[in-house]
């Protein structure tokens, strides 16, 4: 007589016998297969799709800019993003500061900005901090 699933069966070690453990056990993994089947890579690939006309549209909008407003819109991102990153944001938080959380999510060159100007103004700071160390043991 098998017992019921609980918390005696974990702590003696009886779970592995129980027969709703073996038959678990026996059952294929699909998830593999799952991942791999036909619908998921045709979703991938229409996902991959959609990302790619997404950037284009994006790259061909800012390009159609007059002169002027390509200016305008350099100049305000560069100036937000780079305050943003002084100051010590996080990926979300540059997001929520320009103003494009949680959309902005899936802009997989938004991280990339984001890791390498934190990895520039941290290095900086580093940098600064040691300098200001060095100063003041000297000063003693």
């Amino acid at each position: 007589m098998t017992k019921p699933f609980g918390f005696n069966e974990v702590s003696t070690g009886e779970l592995t016998d129980s027969p709703k453990f073996q038959e678990e056990q026996s059952k294929k993994n699909t998830l593999g297969d799952m991942l791999n089947s036909p619908e998921m890579v045709k979703m991938r690939e229409d996902l991959a799709d959609a990302h790619k006309k997404s950037v284009d549209s994006s790259v061909g909008w800012y390009y159609n800019l007059s002169s002027e407003d390509k200016y305008k819109a350099v100049e305000a991102l560069c100036h937000i993003i780079c305050k943003a990153e002084r100051e010590g944001t996080s990926h979300r938080g540059l997001m929520d500061t320009l103003g494009v959380y949680p959309e902005a999510f899936w802009i997989d060159t938004l991280m990339d900005l984001h890791n390498a100007m934190w990895t520039y103004y941290h290095d900086k700071k580093q940098i600064i901090n040691f300098e200001e160390d060095i100063k003041t043991i000297g000063d003693r």
